[in-house]
């Protein structure tokens, strides 16, 4: 959690910086856009699963457009690539062969997901100048993860993939300004099973809570 807080106090000072310091007024709602996010997110397959309330730092790159940037601007498409790393070197169990085998292990980075998806959302401007904006939506894609852990006493290791299509609900709150934006954005994932083997196997779900800062074109 401390690395994970400092990396993301560090990445909202820079958006803060880069953003003009007056908003001006958004004639042009439907502008594509491409954001970058980063934040906290948590990973569990289970109270039972070796992977429960896991804490990830979170990066999310996303572009998004309105389809009908002259008839409907608040209606927007877009596309999400998050990565999520566990940044834990905490002692880990995994049991598999029906209790038989057992392995411990630690790893700096043992878990990391990526997850694509596809995003629909509506984004309600208001104010003054139409600065502000609220932008509900939905998203559905395929997360991918990778778990890695060593034993150091053995010299062994074990690792694993998964994979699971998964649907997402997520909302962001923001300010639009002269050729950008930023703002919070807040998700809650669920999907199908992710199995890494024994143990660490699972129906994947994660929530998420992070700062984003995005360029207008």
């Amino acid at each position: 959690m401390n690395k994970c807080s400092t990396v993301v106090a560090f990445f909202i000072m820079l958006c803060l910086a880069a953003l003009p310091a007056t908003a001006q007024s958004v004639l042009d709602e439907g502008r594509t856009e491409f954001s970058l996010g980063i934040g906290y997110a948590n990973i569990s397959l289970g109270s039972e699963s070796a992977i429960d309330n896991e804490g990830a730092l979170r990066f999310e790159p996303s572009l998004n457009f309105s389809p009908l940037p002259e008839q409907l601007p608040q209606l927007r498409l877009g596309f999400n690539a998050g990565v999520s790393m566990v940044l834990d070197n905490s002692s880990r169990t995994i049991i598999f062969n029906n209790g038989t085998a057992i392995f411990h292990g630690s790893s700096d980075v043992p878990l990391w997901t990526i997850e694509p998806e596809l995003r629909l959302s509506w984004r309600q401007t208001f104010g003054s100048d139409h600065q502000f904006f609220v932008e509900p939506g939905v998203a559905g894609g395929a997360a991918f993860g990778w778990l890695n852990l060593d034993d150091k006493d053995t010299g062994t290791s074990f690792d694993s993939d998964a994979s699971t299509t998964y649907g997402r609900a997520f909302l962001r709150l923001g300010m639009l300004a002269e050729g950008g934006a930023a703002g919070f954005e807040f998700s809650y994932l669920s999907g199908g099973k992710m199995d890494f083997g024994g143990n660490a196997s699972g129906d994947l779900r994660e929530w998420y809570v992070g700062f984003f800062g995005a360029l207008l074109f």
